[in-house]
């Protein structure tokens, strides 16, 4: 294979979350089925969505339109004894505590590790999007003992009947064919479905599986560029949250035919050094490599839950208590699997009237696994006891982080050197918490992406919990529309749109030759 040429391949598990339920529950595959998170709808599979039913929708809403779909609720544990206590397949279909308990996805990893398993047996080089997703880098060695005489799945566009295949469109076909062997081998091994894209960029490869759901596969080759992709919208586009988004959207710029009427000087009077990068990515060009390996700089676990606005602490230890057990859990499944343990702890609160804040501390986990949970419980009282009541109430949700991870260093048995232990433990001590200090400067801007809905800056890492947390407060919202809570945050709004308006005249220059641009068009 050229080593200029590329083939990657993504794959999207359609409707995870409900898949899952069916699977565990033997539902077939026909009937309705949405995933439950307390009264909010997280996860809906194509039957449901073909009677109408929306991710967020309120579960009677759902039952209105389908009176025959099927809830299932997530797994969910209480903190009894100072034990997890689970609830069962028997809980599925009853209303639960969202106070009282707390929502667990151990067994989506637990299928998604599975599934991963699969992939990995066809391919190498492959970098988990999520629970629910993938991206692969095909390599020439995975690709020679695989001939393909078609395209397997559909073209993004048709080809010209003349057209002649390049070097780079014949090894895409290829891994069309390998593409359908993993999709086979996911569904005959897991009972997953799942639809793919192929392509020879990253970026091309999500956008071709999102096109033809579900249970499909879509291929882009760089003939059918940049008219294939013209119609997606901007949103869509990978790496084009938080400032980039915004700025094209301010400019009446929705779709991706739309931004690819602008020249790069157009670009450069909105976005400067980066306009070349923007520019390209319209175009369907990204250099984007898939990461084989974790980050570890940038690896975290975030654990969060949300509360009745509150201004005691009780009820927060209560929330903490749960969370910490959630937390310890997962820190002890990914320490078996990697041997690698957090260095530092972080404590997030969202206050009110004040917003999203966080405090940390360098965390240091030893064996034996059993003493996680106390050295994690710790070290959360120890930050928590930092943070002032004025500071923190009042509160609507809180959570924890372990992030920065790394190998254990193991206790020191050697009698010779014992003497030494306490020495090496404070020094790891002091270096943790020069880093617990300097982790917002360490972490690169690059690893976080600006929420949509809040404008928080979060890290990509914790997305999937982060969109959870919004689900949870939109269900609240619906339900209560009256609670002084969402009052205060449309008063917030309010004055935040003030400040953006203000910023936003800054941008007037360069949006009004864009706008003058497009009208000419």
């Amino acid at each position: 294979m050229n080593s200029l040429l590329q083939v990657y391949i993504h794959i999207d598990m359609d409707a995870y979350y409900a898949q899952a339920e069916q699977k565990l529950l033997n539902i077939p595959e026909d009937q309705p089925v949405c995933a439950r998170q307390w009264n909010s709808l997280i996860a809906i599979n194509y039957p449901a969505r073909d009677a109408g039913i929306k991710r967020g929708m309120l579960s009677e809403e759902a039952i209105k339109l389908c009176p025959n779909v099927m809830l299932p609720h997530v797994e969910t544990f209480k903190v009894i004894d100072g034990k997890m206590v689970f609830s069962t397949l028997k809980d599925k279909y009853i209303q639960h505590n969202q106070y009282e308990e707390k929502v667990s996805l151990r067994y989506y990893r637990q299928e998604s590790k599975l599934i991963f398993t699969t992939i990995k047996r066809f391919c190498n080089c492959v970098e988990k999007g999520g629970t629910d997703e993938g991206y692969i880098q095909v390599s020439e060695k995975e690709l020679e003992d695989i001939e393909a005489q078609q395209f397997y799945g559909h073209l993004m566009k048709e080809l010209p009947q003349d057209y002649q295949l390049t070097e780079q469109d014949h090894l895409l076909r290829r891994a069309s064919l390998l593409c359908q062997n993993i999709r086979d081998a996911i569904y005959t091994e897991t009972k997953y479905k799942c639809s793919a894209g192929i392509s020879f960029n990253k970026m091309l490869a999500k956008l071709a599986s999102a096109t033809n759901k579900p249970n499909k596969q879509t291929i882009i080759l760089e003939c059918m560029l940049p008219e294939c992709i013209s119609n997606i919208g901007i949103k869509k586009i990978r790496g084009f949250g938080g400032k980039v988004q915004e700025a094209l959207l301010e400019s009446g710029l929705k779709t991706v035919g739309q931004a690819q009427s602008l020249s790069i000087y157009e670009l450069q009077s909105l976005f400067g050094d980066k306009a070349q990068y923007i520019y390209d990515k319209l175009r369907g060009y990204d250099d984007e490599p898939v990461k084989k390996e974790v980050d570890l700089k940038n690896k975290s676990i975030l654990s969060l839950k949300n509360i009745k606005k509150t201004s005691s602490r009780e009820v927060i230890v209560q929330s903490l208590e749960l969370i910490i057990h959630d937390i310890t859990m997962r820190v002890t499944d990914y320490y078996e699997d990697s041997n690698l343990v957090p260095s530092v702890l972080v404590i997030h609160y969202h206050n009110v009237e004040k917003g999203s804040h966080q405090k940390s501390e360098p965390i240091y986990l030893t064996l034996p696994i059993e003493s996680f949970r106390l050295t994690i419980e710790e070290r959360v009282h120890s930050i928590l006891n930092q943070i002032q009541d004025n500071e923190m109430f009042p509160l609507i949700h809180i959570g924890i982080s372990c992030r920065y991870f790394k190998p254990m260093i193991q206790g020191i048995q050697n009698p010779i050197t014992m003497f030494f232990k306490k020495t090496l433990e404070q020094q790891e001590y002091e270096k943790q918490t020069r880093l617990a200090e300097m982790q917002e400067k360490m972490i690169s801007p690059d690893d976080y992406y600006s929420c949509s809905i809040c404008g928080q800056e979060i890290m990509k890492k914790d997305k999937e919990s982060h969109d959870d947390f919004h689900i949870a407060e939109n269900l609240d919202k619906e339900m209560n529309p009256k609670k002084r809570k969402y009052k205060s945050l449309q008063q917030t709004n309010s004055n935040s749109q003030s400040n953006v308006n203000s910023k936003s005249k800054s941008k007037q220059q360069g949006l009004t030759s864009i706008l003058q641009f497009l009208k000419k068009q």
